[in-house]
């Protein structure tokens, strides 16, 4: 794929997370997608797995979560983006109880493309800074996700 149909299903992909359209994020991936959560050490495969991480992981935890992206590269096949991540602990997030705290994090993510369609993302940003803003615990995020890594 060429930079402006990578950039254009992106866009696609972003409108659809704005809207919470989870049929629409998962009609920008290819069916064995993955979602990863890298400061976690969290992967999700597949359509329904990948389903499963928005609706729980982020849209839960996180009803206003918002990436405002600040930049974008490209490469063969792959394009990358960052900027700030925004949000509210308003919801259980691996079964941690909310912090109701907002927070604003710098963020990473790598989308490689096959077949038209994103493979998936690697979601990168800093935890320890997301927990403590939100006042989420720290300590329980990380025995939760380790518990989701098995």
């Amino acid at each position: 794929m060429d930079s402006t149909e990578m950039r254009r299903l992106f866009e696609a992909h972003r409108a659809a997370e704005a809207a919470r359209d989870i049929d629409g994020i998962l009609a920008t991936f290819v069916t064995d997608c993955f979602l990863e959560t890298k400061a976690l050490g969290l992967r999700s495969q597949g359509r329904d797995a990948v389903r499963a991480a928005y609706r729980s992981q982020y849209f839960t935890a996180f009803p206003d979560l918002a990436p405002e992206d600040e930049g974008v590269t490209f490469g063969d096949d792959v394009l990358a983006v960052w900027g700030t991540l925004r949000g509210t602990s308003q919801g259980d997030w691996l079964g941690v109880p909310p912090g109701g705290g907002t927070f604003a994090v710098p963020f990473a993510n790598v989308v490689p493309f096959r077949d038209g369609l994103m493979a998936g993302e690697s979601l990168y940003f800093d935890l320890a800074t997301l927990c403590d803003q939100a006042h989420i615990p720290l300590p329980q995020i990380r025995q939760a996700a380790s518990h989701h890594q098995r």
